[in-house]
């Protein structure tokens, strides 16, 4: 990591890092990661955590050497080595988290005629009738899904590809995951392509999307968990693309496409505002809302609304994992209260959040691209800090305006995050407030050297 900030350049500058500038050492260098990508994918359980971790320092070292190495990287070769990594992970089952499963049974619902927002998968199988004809089938992957009680919270774009994935698999879950991957995998590489059109317009080296191309917790977390943040990526690269080429109209609509993937853009919309200018900000957010409101159509009835709103509510009001600042918070409120306060700790920050982004809002200006890239990293980071779950692979979401704007702290953060797996080393599923501390330690150094102009120049290396 040491290249990553410039530190080497300055403290370590005899450090001999390895170069393989010849495509015959290229390729042996990458077919191992491949390899090691797809064993660990294949033979380690989340359960085993000291495997998992020797697993992911291993693809690190390569990951680092890729990015040492990026400028004898031709564009192609970076594509290339991205959708082999891809295809690699495609044809694996997840192995740290079990979304999975409630994606296929979303599907299953949606191809039998049902609305998955209206019922919970537990109300489901109670009302199923023994002589239906795949109510063995059910029966398994209801065991398989989690949070079967709940409602599901999942938007209407990532439902489309759920009930895609149903019609050509049927009642196969290998199928399923294999359909499901190869549509996530299909716009991951598209989202790479925008990213690299995005660092060109504000001349920036291009190889330097090996930070995301080739990181082995995007791969791993997008399609080799199928989590749907590289698609989100995707559509938002696509947007500010389009936004720096003028095709406002377009850009909005895909925008649109990005708020119906994970609802988290709709936090970009003031800024989009601030940067198209009013007018147009204006004309821009209402086609991407109005966009998204078309897209939900199909799904939206009142109880449908409600019960969507009480998922969302659950992740604010009851769900916690790898926090920083609510576990402070949650701290001083068993000091207070004597017990976990979170129904009002969770919604008390993120208005403290809120507030934050106001300000912002009202104080810093934005011009260019590269402005708005630096203020939605700003935003994005304080809303994970101020948020009471963050999921690895939530972080994927900072990566594409990092890279805009030369901020590599996120991509320690994402690395770190891995940390959090540690929680499944045990049946309790108790988290270690050791290995959190670690990860946010590594954040806040990152940030520092992120932030920090050395010698009053921006460190680009």
């Amino acid at each position: 990591m040491l290249n990553l900030f410039g530190i080497k350049k300055l403290y370590f500058p005899s450090l001999k890092i390895p170069q393989f500038a010849n495509p015959f050492v290229q390729w042996p260098v990458f077919v191992l990661y491949a390899a090691i990508l797809f064993i660990g994918q294949i033979f380690i359980d989340r359960n085993e955590f000291y495997c998992l971790l020797i697993w992911q320092i291993a693809l690190h070292v390569l990951f680092i050497l890729f990015y040492t190495n990026r400028d004898f990287f031709t564009v192609k070769n970076i594509l290339i080595f991205a959708i082999i990594c891809r295809l690699v992970s495609v044809f694996t089952i997840p192995v740290l988290s079990d979304d999975v499963y409630r994606f296929i049974w979303d599907g299953q619902l949606i191809a039998n005629g049902e609305n998955p927002i209206l019922t919970t998968p537990d109300q489901y199988v109670a009302a199923l009738q023994t002589n239906n004809i795949n109510y063995s089938y059910y029966q398994q992957l209801h065991a398989l899904v989690n949070h079967t009680q709940n409602y599901t919270c999942y938007p209407p774009l990532m439902q489309a590809t759920f009930y895609i994935s149903a019609i050509i698999s049927g009642a196969n879950r290998y199928v399923s995951i294999i359909s499901l991957k190869i549509m996530v995998a299909a716009i991951d590489v598209f989202g790479i392509f925008c990213i690299m059109k995005v660092l060109q317009k504000v001349k920036l080296p291009v190889n330097n999307v090996v930070l995301y191309a080739l990181s082995p917790m995007v791969i791993i977390e997008g399609v080799g968990n199928l989590h749907y943040e590289v698609v989100q990526v995707a559509f938002m690269a696509a947007s500010m693309y389009l936004i720096s080429q003028k095709k406002i109209w377009k850009a909005a609509i895909v925008w649109g496409l990005a708020i119906v993937t994970k609802l988290l853009p709709i936090l970009l919309l003031p800024l989009l505002i601030k940067w198209l200018g009013f007018k147009k900000g204006i004309i821009f957010s209402l086609i991407s809302i109005g966009f998204a409101m078309v897209v939900f159509m199909p799904f939206l009835s009142v109880e449908a609304i409600r019960a969507f709103s009480k998922s969302l509510n659950l992740y604010f009001q009851h769900f916690e994992f790898n926090a920083s600042i609510y576990y402070i918070a949650r701290q001083i409120g068993w000091w207070v209260k004597g017990y976990n306060y979170i129904s009002f700790i969770g919604p008390f920050l993120m208005c403290i959040f809120l507030s934050i982004y106001g300000y912002i809002f009202f104080t810093k200006k934005i011009f260019t691209l590269q402005s708005f890239a630096s203020l939605a990293l700003v935003v994005f980071t304080l809303y994970y800090l101020f948020a009471t779950t963050v999921h690895p692979w939530y972080i994927i979401n900072l990566i594409p305006f990092a890279l805009v704007v030369n901020k590599k702290f996120a991509m320690v953060w994402l690395s770190a995050a891995f940390l959090s797996y540690c929680a499944y080393s045990n049946t309790a599923f108790a988290e270690n407030f050791y290995a959190v501390f670690l990860e946010y330690l590594a954040l806040s150094v990152a940030m520092y050297f992120s932030y920090k102009n050395f010698n009053n120049k921006t460190i680009t290396s």
